[in-house]
């Protein structure tokens, strides 16, 4: 086995080299003390020694202190930016619900004008529902026997016609509105008195069918309802004419009409009951009442 030679220098350079260094500083500081040309020599050595470590130094000290200052002040203000994002999504829900309210008054407000102006009676209903096939133009209303409400009733708005109750139950009820191919209104063109029946055409649009051809009809007449029937008042407004062609040798001309009402944005509306009858159905009780009296004196 080997064993390593150690010199006395090799086992304790580095004690000699401290001693080493600690002498040329005094014999230096010594030299500077003699020679005052000497002192600021050495100084400007030790300046053009140290001055670009310490440049340095301080470069990379300032720069770290800027890049954690950058990173502080990122920091905050993402936070910031955070809770601003925050405020500014509730100052939009509640500008959205304010909107909402807004419009929901004004509806409200119009739907009360127009009931103060109808004379005849009216349930008032909110649209819940509305058929998703294009075969079927229908929507559900939240009113239904329990409030009054049965089949053929007519459905307005202040618009103009929706359309009829298509069948009821307890609390609901559904309305076939005057767009779809099954719904069929008698009405009068308002400007000539021109008869004719509405009857829907799918989408959102509606024809004058039965129309005779020598009637005169021009493009933005207005169609209302001709009171013909027991279900609508007269002179509810249907629709305006937006087509008008008279082809052919037939006895009728065809009409095309717009409804007055945005069927596909409905959320109130008003059903009207039949005609009440109280006084005719006193009557016939009455009448039913003395009935059987009388038929026991025959007997």
């Amino acid at each position: 086995m080997r064993i390593r030679n150690l010199t006395p220098f090799r086992k304790y350079s580095l004690v000699v080299l401290t001693v080493l260094l600690l002498l040329s500083a005094l014999v230096l500081m010594s030299y500077r003390i003699k020679q005052k040309k000497g002192i600021d020599f050495f100084d400007a050595f030790l300046m053009e020694v140290c001055s670009p470590v310490q440049k340095g130094v301080s470069f990379v000290i300032s720069s770290m202190d800027g890049v954690l200052q950058k990173y502080l002040f990122l920091i905050h203000l993402q936070n910031e930016n955070t809770v601003l994002k925050q405020r500014i999504a509730e100052l939009q829900n509640e500008n959205h619900q304010m909107k909402e309210m807004a419009l929901a008054n004004e509806r409200m407000r119009n739907l009360l004008q127009f009931r103060e102006r109808m004379a005849a009676p009216m349930i008032g209903a909110e649209v819940i529902g509305q058929d998703p096939s294009s075969w079927f133009k229908s929507i559900t209303i939240d009113k239904g026997e329990r409030h009054g409400i049965q089949r053929g009733m007519a459905v307005i708005s202040p618009e103009g016609v929706i359309g009829q109750v298509l069948k009821s139950a307890p609390h609901y009820s559904t309305v076939l509105l005057i767009t779809d191919y099954n719904s069929a209104i008698d009405a009068i063109v308002q400007r000539t008195r021109a008869r004719a029946i509405v009857e829907g055409k799918g989408e959102n649009r509606c024809q004058l069918k039965y129309l005779l051809r020598t009637e005169e009809v021009n493009l933005g007449d207005i169609v209302v309802t001709s009171g013909s029937g027991a279900n609508f008042p007269k002179g509810l407004m249907i629709g305006e004419i937006q087509k008008v062609e008279k082809k052919g040798l037939g006895v009728f001309q065809y009409a095309e009409l717009a409804p007055s009402v945005d069927l596909t944005n409905l959320e109130e509306v008003f059903v009207i009951p039949e005609s009440p009858m109280p006084v005719f159905q006193e009557e016939k009780d009455q009448k039913e009442r003395k009935a059987p009296l009388g038929g026991r004196k025959r007997k």
